[in-house]
């Protein structure tokens, strides 16, 4: 609770995406646009007095500085949309890769939901362009050019002045007052677009399984009620947006009919007393002319109120996921200054060490505390234990997915703390419970596993992993398509495959969490061969979160895992 009221708030979060330089460019594109129309307006009142009521010849010389003013604000107008859009787009651009870097660094493991994430990624970010391109600019415009065009009138006719300045505060209380509504009808609609969206991947996911159990008109069913409670939530969000823009419209009206009056009365003799009297065309006009121009910033920046409601509640969204990584993630730099090299790492093997480990899930108690394992170089340590133990968290933890809240993890003496996705790419290799296989060729998946691998370095992997006991069974062997659209392949095959792309590359460490798992007695054997073979190639360290007995056949010794109880085990 405490890191919460240390957050700033949606506003002050959205401002300190934006570019130094855009704040100065705005503000002073906004005191340009409000001297134009001071010189719009009042170019326009002399010409129609010097030609109504003076009726003095009119020259080149001053419509075409009208002109020139005209040109000139339009060119204020379209740069101060260009920088605001252009701007908008690189904060977007920002946000997307640093929505991707927190999550490479919260890793596998504390990634939140997919649903939410591809909501935020696209939806939500998406709702921030409106309020950098259009309510930036227009904050700064209803900030800068009622005050000038307000000591504009003033000098003018100080009556009409009065008006205007006493009906102005009505539109931003009204804006706050609806907008507080509209954030809070904004969030619940961001809330329900995301838990959407989880909710359908799940039934797509599912959905040979919906089939078999005849469930697909209840699933239909639930997808219309859930889209029109989504529905009703944003039409309550426009509901909103519309009602603040007509009591808005209703206000300025109302002061800009009360000016247009006092002036017309004025010209006309019914009113004598102050400056009424001594009104003259010119200068009733000039006041006519900037009444609305007054009120135009306020009105724009109402209409824009909502943009910023939205803006505001999926700045509760993105700060949840670029909080996800526990540490920042390395940039473009640091990996540049720690190169990695792409040889067959020295020694083939590496020693694990592991040191006063503290690890704690988040919200729940410790996990580990204080915990210490030596495996040594070329070792093979199976990891047992009940589910929810910690193993697959103590490989994640060896994997860089989860950081440790304290203790250290050596690799051959070296800390791996601050280590780049890049350094530990190439000294660790790991399989997970249920690879995935994108859509290629398994010669595309395979090189997926080292970039710079060439075609006789796969297909030699691939022959160890056992990839080709199945691919020669394809037409297309190697370069047979796999995954969506592909050739389907068992939980076995699949397996094999993202074995042959673990280990492409020559690793002097090896996790396995849980590799046979979710595999029938001749599937796990099939695996498993595959990867004596493939040690027996390349030695490398070994550790195995498993339970399966023939995992265990396989091992030089076994640590149970219970929590902080960590302790040795013979091998059967």
């Amino acid at each position: 609770m405490a890191t919460a009221t240390t957050e700033p708030a949606p506003g002050a979060w959205l401002a300190g995406r934006a570019p130094g330089w855009l704040r100065p460019a705005l503000v002073g594109l906004a005191t340009i646009e409000s001297l134009l129309v001071v010189g719009q307006a009042g170019l326009i009142a002399w010409l129609c007095h010097r030609a109504l009521v003076a009726e003095v010849p009119i020259g080149l010389a001053a419509p075409a500085a009208l002109l020139g003013v005209l040109l000139l604000r339009a060119t204020v107008l379209g740069v101060r949309g260009w920088i605001a859009a252009d701007a908008s787009a690189r904060i977007r651009v920002e946000l997307r890769q640093a929505v991707l870097a927190a999550l490479r660094g919260a890793g596998p493991v504390d990634a939140p939901p997919t649903g939410r994430v591809l909501a935020a990624f696209d939806e939500q970010i998406e709702k921030l362009d409106p309020y950098y391109a259009r309510f930036l600019p227009q904050q700064f415009a209803a900030a800068i050019l009622p005050p000038v065009l307000l000591v504009a009138v003033f000098a003018v006719d100080w009556i009409a002045g009065l008006f205007l300045l006493f009906s102005a505060p009505l539109i931003p209380v009204f804006m706050v007052l609806i907008g507080w509504g509209a954030e809070a009808r904004a969030r619940q609609q961001v809330d329900a677009l995301g838990r959407l969206g989880g909710w359908f991947l799940d039934r797509l996911r599912g959905a040979a399984t919906l089939r078999r159990f005849a469930a697909e008109s209840a699933t239909s069913a639930a997808v219309a009620q859930r889209t029109e409670e989504l529905r009703r939530a944003s039409m309550n969000v426009l509901k909103l947006a519309f009602l603040s823009s007509a009591v808005l419209e209703f206000f300025a009206s109302v002061a800009i009919a009360a000016v247009a009056i006092y002036v017309g009365m004025g010209l006309l003799g019914f009113l004598t007393f102050g400056p009424a009297g001594e009104l003259t065309l010119a200068g009733g006009l000039f006041v006519l002319l900037l009444a609305p121009e007054y009120f135009a910033p306020l009105r724009a920046l109402s209409q824009g109120w909502h943009d910023r409601a939205d803006a505001g509640a999926a700045v509760g969204e993105l700060r949840d996921l670029l909080g996800r990584a526990k540490t920042p993630a390395p940039t473009p730099m640091d990996r540049a200054a720690r190169p990695v090299s792409t040889a067959v790492p020295s020694p083939p093997a590496i020693a694990v060490r592991i040191r006063g480990l503290r690890f704690a899930h988040r919200g729940r108690p410790p996990l580990f505390d204080g915990q210490m394992l030596d495996v040594a170089a070329g070792e093979r340590v199976a990891l047992v234990g009940p589910s929810g133990a910690g193993k697959s968290t103590l490989i994640d933890l060896l994997a860089g997915f989860l950081h440790p809240e304290a203790g250290r993890i050596e690799l051959d003496g070296e800390s791996t703390e601050g280590w780049s996705d890049a350094e530990r790419a190439a000294r660790i290799a790991w399989l997970g419970q249920r690879p995935t296989l994108f859509a290629g060729s398994l010669y595309d998946n395979i090189a997926l596993g080292w970039r710079e691998a060439d075609r006789d370095a796969v297909e030699a992997i691939a022959e160890l992993a056992g990839v080709m006991t199945f691919a020669r069974r394809l037409p297309e062997g190697l370069d047979a398509p796999v995954g969506e659209n592909g050739h389907r392949l068992s939980g076995g095959q699949m397996q094999r495959v993202a074995l042959a792309r673990a280990l492409l590359r020559p690793r002097p460490l090896i996790l396995l969490d849980e590799p046979t798992a979710h595999l029938d007695p001749q599937g796990e054997a099939d695996v498993l061969s595959s990867l004596e073979r493939l040690l027996a190639a390349r030695p490398a360290t070994v550790l195995a979160a498993s339970h399966r007995p023939g995992m265990l056949r396989h091992v030089d010794r076994v640590v149970r895992i219970d929590g902080d109880r960590w302790t040795e085990e013979s091998v059967a």
